[in-house]
């Protein structure tokens, strides 16, 4: 299973589970050349200034629906060093940001990231917005810690069957600030994994941005605050394939470490544990 194998104390522990449906059932080969592509790309992505999550030195959160000014005027909000004046002003929406710059307005998705500067800024949503500032001048893009994985396990890459809810009911999902993040209770996925019938629960995140084929997926294993995260998640995309609809479920696949103070999710579903690790 993947893991990170450093110390995280302090910060959010998580991996990505990556979850996807499928038509037809049987075993899913593992392609091994593709997955240590996929790991590269995710430990270049920890260095890029623009997206790594080790970039991230501040966390603005909105009032309400009150704006928030950018730049280094002695009244701006969000103080950037370097960036003239007031140079933006960004407004939460219902689904996602109005940024205004230069005399111009623009819509901007929930998850969009705005160049000021030497600063990337990225507008994170889940229904509680939020401005989180990367600065490429953060010291932990020098020192991580990066992402480490255990070596691909062709046998931790099972296939599960999505047991659907028959009146699928709303879930609350803590975030690492506390923020209670809704979600919708789409049913089990039952797989086998080291001979055990085993059932983890599949949910859907009902915020900005999240598609309806989404799912998420939380767990914990024998690795869990050892030699991993406290706690596994994994959003996915799954796609209709009636009342049996199949879902591969890849426990070999890459992890995407959030080592930052401005997200992901902690699990508060009891009893979605896989043994052994």
């Amino acid at each position: 299973m993947p893991a990170q194998r450093v110390d995280l104390r302090g910060a959010a522990r998580y991996a990505m589970l990556l979850v996807a449906f499928s038509a037809a059932g049987g075993e899913i080969p593992l392609d091994v050349d593709a997955l240590l592509k996929e790991r590269q790309r995710t430990v270049a992505s920890f260095r890029d200034p623009h997206t790594s999550p080790l970039a991230a030195v501040a966390r603005h959160d909105f009032a309400g629906d009150r704006p928030l000014t950018l730049g280094s005027a002695p009244d701006a909000d969000v103080q950037l060093e370097g960036v003239v004046g007031r140079a933006a002003v960004v407004r939460p929406l219902r689904d996602g940001f109005e940024l205004e710059r230069g005399g111009s307005k623009e819509r901007l998705a929930p998850g969009a990231k705005v160049e000021l500067g030497r600063y990337t800024l990225r507008l994170s949503h889940q229904n509680f917005p939020a401005v989180v500032v990367l600065d490429p001048k953060s010291p932990r893009l020098e020192t991580g810690p990066f992402p480490v994985w255990f070596d691909p396990d062709p046998a931790s890459r099972v296939e599960a069957r999505l047991i659907r809810e028959e009146n699928p009911r709303e879930e609350i999902v803590l975030s690492t600030r506390g923020n209670k993040r809704r979600a919708l209770r789409l049913g089990k996925l039952e797989f086998s994994f080291q001979g055990r019938l085993l059932r983890l629960t599949a949910l859907r995140l009902l915020e900005p941005g999240t598609g309806e084929s989404a799912v998420s997926v939380f767990f914990r294993d024998a690795t869990t605050g050892h030699e991993s995260y406290r706690s596994r998640s994994g959003p996915g995309n799954a796609t209709q394939a009636g009342t049996k609809g199949q879902a591969t479920i890849r426990l070999s696949g890459s992890t995407r470490c959030v080592p930052s103070r401005d997200k992901l999710l902690r699990a508060t579903l009891p009893g979605d544990t896989i043994p052994g690790g």
